[in-house]
């Protein structure tokens, strides 16, 4: 896993340690799920989908949004933080790439508005 990390183009060490904590949050996620019933992993069968494709778009996708990185470089939780996220805007989706930069995109503009240059 670190492998591909590193072989990222324009991957920035911050963006190194988010793409690690995203992969080790997604992990400890998978076996918690392994550990519940089948009741209620189909109750968090939406939440499941979510961790999944996040965290796939973080470990596969090159040039990930700076704004992004930033506004999540810090977050101790990423998946956790941008799953809440979603939970409360109702508009926006995760199930392919371009949901994902468009949630990002949405997370990050509400957080990094004075934090970046244009």
């Amino acid at each position: 896993m670190k492998q591909r990390i590193s072989r990222k183009k324009d991957c920035t060490e911050d963006m190194k340690h988010l793409i690690e904590r995203v992969l080790d949050e997604y992990k400890l996620f998978y076996y918690s799920m392994l550990e519940k019933d089948k009741k209620e992993i189909f109750a968090s069968c939406n939440k499941i989908k979510f961790y999944s494709c996040v965290s796939e778009y973080f470990e596969w996708k090159e040039n990930i949004n700076r704004k992004a990185v930033e506004s999540l470089k810090d977050t101790s939780h990423p998946l956790a933080e941008l799953w809440q996220y979603y939970l409360t805007h109702e508009y926006i989706a995760a199930s392919t790439w371009t949901d994902i930069d468009e949630l990002l995109d949405c997370y990050s503009d509400r957080l990094c508005v004075d934090i970046l240059p244009d």
